[in-house]
């Protein structure tokens, strides 16, 4: 019961406190307050580099996104190529129940 009493005294002063309830809560974010998008902030930073080294970076990163779009690919065209299975058991539904330590189920 004391649980419950301090559980109740707890989220009631978290409310009673709350932003939301004092009306101090911020406004939610819009998208036309957002700071500056990457390739705003990246444009400059490339346009300062080097010709030779901006051709690397742009290499490296063309490089890196046809490795990622080609492993999700590769897992899309295996998953396609599978039938559509019936079964709605996850692998954790399939793990056997935990049936406590060995020294409790002896007594």
């Amino acid at each position: 019961m004391a649980f419950w009493l301090r559980a109740g005294l707890v989220i009631g002063a978290i409310y009673y406190l709350s932003p939301l309830r004092l009306g101090e809560a911020p406004a939610p974010a819009r998208t036309a307050q957002a700071g500056p998008a990457l390739g705003e902030i990246a444009g400059p930073v490339l346009e300062a580099m080097p010709g030779d080294m901006r051709a690397r970076i742009v290499e490296a990163a063309a490089a890196e996104a046809g490795r990622a779009i080609g492993a999700g690919l590769r897992t899309a065209v295996v998953e396609a190529g599978r039938s559509p299975s019936r079964d709605t058991l996850t692998a954790h539904d399939r793990q056997p129940p935990w049936r406590g330590s060995a020294e409790r189920e002896a007594h």
